[in-house]
């Protein structure tokens, strides 16, 4: 390992472990994740936060093991991601890794999970072909996909009556699944795509792409931003009067709540968002926010969440299931009705794990009552409506008539 890969395994935090005696070995959760780069507010030491207090929620220990986390700054580079985690497994002894904002980079390591018998869940990656022809039997796809969150908001906005789109979405794995995503449903829905644009991640100027989505006179302007570039693009779209508009709805398809108090209510009021997690739904939500607002002085998001949600199913699945072997956990994951913050969960034959999601609108300021108080939701989505069906699968794992 060269000191430039070496420099970015950020080491690892104890989130709460038993005692361990001489020569027992721990359970090791890696969280890679980008505590550097762009999308570091989306997760980064959020995501790392999360999973640690899931460990501490489950009691610290598993089959009679300590768990360890440790966490390392891939700086969503695809090609550092698959790197470390190879690292990982094979010198570190990391049982399961979590997180991973490259879906370029999950493609390459969810198989090679499999092949070194570990275990890779995929809570930020969002590309659908996870639980496609990569599919694995020791692999969970536990957040949110593409395909999901871009047929939610479109078919949202159609029933308002936006037809024309145009896509402004980055050049890496997540934006070319987002905007298949949302290029097939807004066909389905009789509608049509402007234009397509793929603009460098982690750019500091977007007023030539903003200026030319306006001109488009397109319904929607399509936005799958991520994190900083997000931020700077959606500041940028109101310093030169692009938003907000009376004749351009703006859509983003990854914005979170940690990006809406970094712009300002004031300026994202009205956006729609798919999310399955906010933080003021439920008892059980408001509960883990306390713990992770108690740490970082923010509320958590939906990508930080889904770290706590899936590392606490996959723990008492292997609680259930007497063994720490992946493909037994996961098999053990398929049998049961999993927690989903307060919610249940269930997982299918090709990884994909089917829960519940809404339909957000943010708040304008006047709506908001106390601080975090961001989003209104508009509607339940189930989740046999919001992923792509089984029948369409191309997962090896899926048993077709």
């Amino acid at each position: 390992m060269g000191t430039r890969i070496l420099a970015a395994m950020v080491v690892a935090v104890l989130a709460f472990s038993a005692p361990a005696g001489a020569g027992d070995k721990s359970f090791k959760i890696g969280v890679l994740t980008d505590l550097s780069s762009f999308a570091e507010p989306s997760m980064g030491r959020g995501s790392v936060a999360a999973t640690q207090i899931a460990v501490q929620d489950f009691g610290g220990t598993v089959l009679g093991k300590p768990i360890e986390v440790i966490s390392a700054d891939m700086q969503s580079k695809p090609d550092l991601a698959v790197t470390i985690a190879e690292h990982w497994y094979d010198v570190d002894g990391v049982d399961m890794i979590v997180d991973l904002p490259a879906s370029a980079a999950a493609l390459a390591i969810q198989p090679m999970a499999y092949q070194k018998h570990k275990m890779f869940m995929a809570t930020v990656a969002a590309t659908s072909e996870l639980t496609g022809k990569v599919c694995t039997p020791s692999s969970v796809h536990w957040g949110t996909d593409s395909a999901g969150t871009s047929r939610g908001l479109v078919d949202a906005l159609a029933q308002e009556g936006a037809k024309n789109w145009y896509l402004l979405v980055p050049d890496l794995g997540i934006g070319k699944a987002i905007a298949g995503g949302a290029q097939a449903a807004v066909a389905a829905g009789g509608g049509h795509v402007v234009q397509t644009v793929f603009f460098p991640p982690n750019s500091s100027d977007f007023s030539s792409f903003v200026l030319a989505a306006q001109e488009s006179g397109a319904d929607v302007i399509g936005v799958g931003a991520i994190g900083l570039d997000l931020q700077a693009l959606i500041k940028q779209a109101v310093e030169f009067h692009i938003l907000p508009s009376s004749k351009q709805k703006l859509a983003a398809f990854v914005m979170n709540m940690s990006d809406i108090n970094s712009i300002g209510l004031n300026v994202v009021g009205g956006i729609y968002l798919v999310q399955d997690f906010y933080w003021d739904s439920n008892d059980v939500t408001r509960a883990f926010a306390k713990k992770s607002f108690a740490i970082r002085d923010k509320m958590p998001n939906n990508t930080q969440a889904a770290n706590y949600s899936g590392v606490l199913a996959y723990l008492n699945a292997m609680k259930a299931a007497g063994t720490d072997d992946p493909v037994a956990v996961v098999a053990k994951m398929r049998t049961l009705t999993m927690d989903h913050f307060g919610e249940p969960a269930t997982l299918r034959a090709d990884g994909r794990a089917i829960f519940d999601v809404g339909l957000y609108r943010v708040k304008s300021p006047a709506e908001s009552k106390y601080p975090w108080d961001f989003a209104q939701l508009v509607r339940t989505i189930p989740g046999d409506q919001i992923f792509l069906p089984l029948a369409g699968s191309t997962c090896p794992l899926v048993n077709k008539p």
